[in-house]
């Protein structure tokens, strides 16, 4: 599993929506992707560093990750729906990593670059 190493100035909350982010990008590789909460109240959304997540996927295809976050409520990481925007795959299929450290191929439905999460612990990116 790895370490959870927070990159400070990265998440920006949508004034016009508070249940809008907006999760930076820290290095070149990455990309800047948003989030939208569903429930009500005050989360904590973090940038995690993209360092020391897996390269490849047990089937041996590499990995390109995206961005690295974490959402807390209470002080607690997130059981709940919550949805992701992220850039064009094209052809490559969607990754997450879990909050145990597994990568995984997203099996879900991916509609205009938006899919639906419950893990508030995920690792973003996408692979061949």
């Amino acid at each position: 599993m790895e370490k959870k190493v927070v990159v400070p100035g990265k998440v920006k909350k949508e004034k016009i929506n508070p249940r809008k982010y907006k999760i930076e990008k820290d290095k070149a590789s990455e990309s800047d992707i948003e989030i939208e909460v569903t429930g009500d109240g005050d989360y904590d959304v973090e940038k995690l560093s993209v360092d020391g997540l897996p390269e490849k996927m047990p089937d041996g295809n590499p990995i390109r990750w995206f961005n690295n976050f974490i959402i807390k409520k209470n002080g607690q990481v997130i059981k709940e729906k919550y949805y992701v925007a992220i850039p064009d795959l094209e052809k490559s299929h969607l990754v997450i990593i879990d909050s145990k450290g597994e990568p995984y191929y997203y099996e879900g439905e991916i509609k205009n670059n938006t899919f639906e999460l419950t893990d508030g612990d995920p690792g973003t990116g996408r692979s061949p």
